[in-house]
């Protein structure tokens, strides 16, 4: 099985490789493909509903449970960090069917390009509810500085470590 292949011109022709890719909404609304490792099966919807926990039928064996619980599947958005797509800290960007349901306060979040972390990964990700996501991110729109990302980067790795809310 490959790893790794960005040859490609359609993302989709890579369901049989190591990696994954979404359409997502970045800076402004423009839509772009999300990268991120397979950790699931390649028949399960990818615009379906996340996977409940580690044991959940969909999620792709032990290795695959354990790079959605340690936050590594997000590695290759490195790719769409290079590409300018995403940054390193910001919002979590959001699927477009997600996007075309936001309330006009709601867009604040396209102001901004997506980050690979953020407040809401760090401070417990799926551990609280929707609402407090949407209040990091606009927390962190209002509030953004150099120091206030190196101090989320920093607390990013126990969270990638001891996988504090993953799954």
């Amino acid at each position: 099985m490959r790893l790794c292949h960005f040859n490609s011109t359609d993302p989709l022709e890579e369901r049989a490789s190591g990696l994954f890719w979404q359409k997502r909404v970045g800076l402004d609304g423009k839509e772009f493909w999300m990268a991120k490792l397979r950790t699931m099966r390649p028949d399960v919807d990818e615009y379906g509903a996340p996977p409940s926990g580690p044991s959940d039928p969909r999620v792709l064996g032990g290795l695959g449970s354990w790079l959605r619980r340690s936050s590594l599947d997000e590695i290759p958005q490195i790719y769409n960090v290079l590409r300018g797509e995403m940054t390193l800290v910001g919002p979590r960007p959001e699927m477009p069917h997600l996007v075309a349901s936001y309330e006009p306060w709601q867009r604040r979040r396209l102001r901004v390009i997506p980050g690979v972390t953020g407040l809401w990964q760090i401070l417990g990700r799926k551990n609280l509810p929707l609402q407090s996501n949407l209040e990091y991110d606009f927390y962190y729109i209002q509030n953004q500085s150099f120091l206030l990302d190196l101090v989320i980067l920093v607390r990013t790795v126990p969270v990638v470590i001891f996988g504090k809310g993953a799954f």
